[in-house]
C-alpha cells in the first residue's frame, strides 16, 4: 500500500521562474531516488503539493518540507494509505496556474464540498482539494 499526503502553503515571496525550475528540477531528482510521485500546483505565491510513495518516506519528505524556510502556514490537507498513486508516471508533476485556470477550477468545483470525512473517495477529495486551493489562496 502507498501513502499520500497533499499539504497547501503559501512562499516566504513570490518565486521567479528561475527559482521553480531548480526547486522543481531538484525535488524530480530527490523523488526519483525515494520512489515518490506526485504533483505540485503554484499560483502567485500559494502552493498545494501531492506526495506518494511509501508511508515512512512520504511522511520524511514532507517533514523535510515542512521546516524549509521558502514556505509559511503549511497546512496538511489529506494524510491516508491510498489504494493507488494518482501520479504515478511524474516524480514532481509541475503547473504554475494563471488566474483565468484558477478561475476555472473554482466553476468545476463549485458542487464539491468543502470539508472531507474520512470516508470520503479519492475523487471527491481531490477536486475538493483543489476548491479548498482556490479558496485559500493568499494572495488570490
Amino acid at each position: 500500500m502507498d501513502y499520500c499526503i497533499v499539504y497547501l502553503s503559501s512562499s516566504s515571496g513570490l518565486f521567479s521562474t528561475d527559482e521553480l525550475t531548480a526547486i522543481l528540477q531538484q525535488s524530480r531528482k530527490n523523488n526519483s531516488a525515494l520512489g515518490i510521485t506526485g504533483i505540485l500546483l503554484y499560483f502567485n505565491g500559494s502552493i498545494i503539493q501531492v506526495l506518494e510513495g511509501s508511508e515512512e518516506k512520504v511522511k520524511t519528505l514532507y517533514q523535510t518540507i515542512s521546516l524549509d524556510q521558502r514556505h509559511r502556514g503549511i497546512t496538511k490537507l489529506y494524510s491516508r494509505i491510498i489504494d493507488k498513486r494518482s501520479f504515478s508516471e511524474w516524480s514532481m508533476g509541475y503547473k504554475t496556474l494563471t488566474a483565468s485556470q484558477m478561475d476555472n477550477l473554482k466553476k468545476i468545483n463549485d458542487g464539491v464540498n468543502k470539508s472531507f470525512s474520512e470516508s470520503a473517495n479519492e475523487e471527491n477529495a481531490v477536486l475538493g482539494l483543489l476548491k479548498l486551493f482556490y479558496e485559500t489562496n493568499a494572495r488570490n
